[in-house]
């Protein structure tokens, strides 16, 4: 089924980052973690990608709007939305997706993200938190600099006040931000897992980000001894 959804506006980001925000049509239901293809309106630009790409919805079911992260490139679906008019539409197609909270929230979760990978992740602990599903989840998110960890401060928000959640992010290039970052450094490693979450050996792990990020993540938790089964993975290109 698709669905007209009314842009309410686009913040750009740091590193060509963009945040869209549409208005939520009537009837469009999802679960947090999905994703849905989203046709960009047409302007007059083309290629061979065409103007339909999958993204992440960004946002909880409980939320009014829908969030969407984009990374900006000179693709005509990307130009598209950069370059639309404020006065917009774009077209959004079912939700879909099993990379979801489990029904059984009795196992923890371990949610390892980088670049745009955290869209899902953002989904699924706004929901967590704010219907007190009582999942517990450790949030690991790597960024390049801290300008571009979208949502990272309202992740701490989020760990503040919700005792079953916690945020651990570590930064890949801080000599290259221009703000100062005390936290952790370089990239995610199983030594930080171990030593940030103490049901490491027992959690169910969400990767998502570019694929080379998610093969090693893959090759780090077999090595670590974390069996395939319990490795959910959802990789976004970029495109």
């Amino acid at each position: 089924m698709k669905y007209s959804a009314k842009v309410l506006g686009r913040e750009a980001k740091a590193g060509q980052l963009m945040v869209l925000r549409l208005e939520r049509p009537a009837g469009f239901d999802y679960k947090a973690g999905q994703f849905c293809f989203v046709n960009a309106p047409d302007i007059g630009l083309s290629d061979q990608g065409g103007l339909r790409r999958p993204l992440s919805l960004a946002t909880s079911p409980l939320e009014k709007d829908l969030l969407f992260t984009v990374r900006l490139s000179e693709s005509a679906f990307k130009r598209t939305l950069r370059e639309m008019a404020d006065t917009s539409a774009v077209e959004i197609e079912s939700a879909m997706g099993l990379f979801t909270l489990p029904a059984d929230k009795s196992t923890p979760l371990c949610f390892l993200a980088g670049g745009m990978g955290i869209a899902p992740f953002r989904s699924m602990l706004r929901y967590a938190a704010d219907a007190r599903t009582g999942h517990k989840a450790t949030l690991f998110y790597s960024s390049r600099v801290p300008e571009e960890a979208l949502f990272l401060d309202e992740f701490y928000s989020i760990a503040s006040k919700d005792p079953s959640i916690q945020v651990v992010a570590t930064i890949t290039r801080p000599e290259q931000s221009a703000q100062k970052w005390e936290g952790r450094t370089g990239r995610l490693a199983a030594s930080t897992i171990k030593e940030a979450c103490a049901y490491w050996k027992e959690a169910i792990y969400y990767v998502a980000g570019p694929p080379v990020m998610v093969d090693g993540m893959k090759t780090m938790l077999d090595e670590t001894g974390i069996d395939n089964a319990r490795v959910k993975q959802e990789v976004w290109t970029g495109y």
